[in-house]
């Protein structure tokens, strides 16, 4: 195996390593795979500043919100920018508790900024931004042109189609 092939294999694992930890409720193990100092901006724009925030945020989420659930992705490029840095592309999904498929609001895909030190890759910076169609964009655009009194009609009529048609 060549060097270069070596090193992406090396960055490809890091987006695989994630994905294991946080399917084992893991923040600890996710955050590994990053370096003390690393950036991390979650998907609504929370901005984490070293391993120990990424750990403690994800764990947070690991154990309320996201309890439970799967995730699954892909590495969409690797593109090595010197031999001790790169940017990996990557894309994932998440299926929650009691669903059989992800669901496609909870898309993401991240950019990280990848270096490497003493000869291991580790995430630098992560920006992870949710998937969202034009369409869906649009929808939501429209719900926050409402007055607030009608976002909360909103809001209360899909929590009863939801209990209605579960």
């Amino acid at each position: 195996m060549t060097e270069t092939a070596a090193d992406e294999d090396g960055i490809r694992a890091i987006h695989q390593r994630m994905i294991d930890a946080w399917n084992v409720g893991d923040g600890a193990g996710f955050a590994a795979s990053f370096t003390e100092d690393a950036d991390f901006v979650a998907f609504e724009g929370t901005h984490l500043k070293g391993r120990q925030e990424i750990a403690l945020f994800h764990q947070g989420i690991f154990n309320t919100v996201v309890k439970g659930s799967r995730l699954e992705g892909e590495v969409k490029f690797v593109r090595l920018l010197s031999p001790e840095l790169a940017i990996m592309h990557s894309a994932v999904r998440v299926t929650l508790p009691g669903q059989t498929k992800p669901s496609p609001s909870r898309d993401s895909m991240q950019l990280t900024v990848v270096t490497k030190r003493d000869g291991e890759w580790r995430g630098q910076a992560l920006m992870n931004a949710r998937r969202l169609t034009i369409e869906r964009q649009l929808f939501l655009d429209d719900i926050d042109s409402l007055h607030p009194k009608a976002q909360r009609e909103v809001s209360d009529l899909i929590t009863s189609l939801k209990r209605r048609y579960p």
